[in-house]
Parts: C-alpha cells; sequence; structure tokens
C-alpha cells in the first residue's frame, strides 16, 4: 500500500481573512475557460489524504494565472465563494409530498498579487 502524502510544515502561516483557506496540493488537472472578463484557468488540485487508509480531497480552484503543470505542486490562499441551489426530491411512497431540497456549490478562487 502507498504510503500517504505529507504535508511540509510552513514556516510561518499565511495571514487569512474571512472566508479564505489556505490550500496544498498537486495538480492534477487544468483547463481554461473564455468568460467575458478574459481567461479563467481551473484546475485540479489533489490535496494529501490524512493518513494511509484515506482517499485525497480534490478540489478546483480558479485563477487568471495558470497555477503550474500537471504533478506540479502548489500552494496558496483562496477565496471560499459559492451560492445556494435548490431542487425538488422525489415524491414519498406513502403521501405523495415533494420536499424541497436544500444545498450549496462552493467556488475556490485563488487570491493573487
Amino acid at each position: 500500500m502507498n504510503a500517504p502524502a505529507t504535508v511540509t510544515p510552513m514556516n510561518k502561516a499565511p495571514t487569512l481573512g474571512v472566508a479564505q483557506v489556505y490550500l496544498q496540493g498537486r495538480i492534477a488537472y487544468a483547463r481554461t475557460s473564455k468568460t467575458e472578463n478574459g481567461r479563467l484557468f481551473l484546475t485540479i488540485l489533489k490535496i494529501p489524504a490524512v493518513d494511509q487508509y484515506s482517499h485525497p480531497a480534490t478540489v478546483e480552484v480558479s485563477s487568471t494565472t495558470k497555477l503550474g503543470e500537471i504533478n506540479d505542486d502548489w500552494k496558496g490562499v483562496c477565496q471560499v465563494g459559492g451560492y445556494p441551489r435548490t431542487y425538488d426530491g422525489k415524491p414519498d411512497p406513502e403521501t405523495g409530498e415533494v420536499r424541497t431540497i436544500r444545498t450549496a456549490t462552493i467556488n475556490l478562487r485563488v487570491v493573487e498579487g
């Protein structure tokens, strides 16, 4: 079995603002998307697993600049954003009631500069 990835401790933790998070991981995939504000880079990061039995977390971050090549290690601060979503669930088999499901989509945007 493969040994878990290890995260190297930082000498000094970055200062985080409200709704910001520090991420460190390996670039697994990257793509670009055209927007009305220019090009947007969407990068998939694999975050190291907490132990040898856990699966590494996978997140997508957006940025206005390329973060690196596939298999490069990247670390940085991201702004957490998102929006609520709702949809109708399946009807209850006994009552026929349709419940509204409420969830949220989270976006991570790299704090650049």
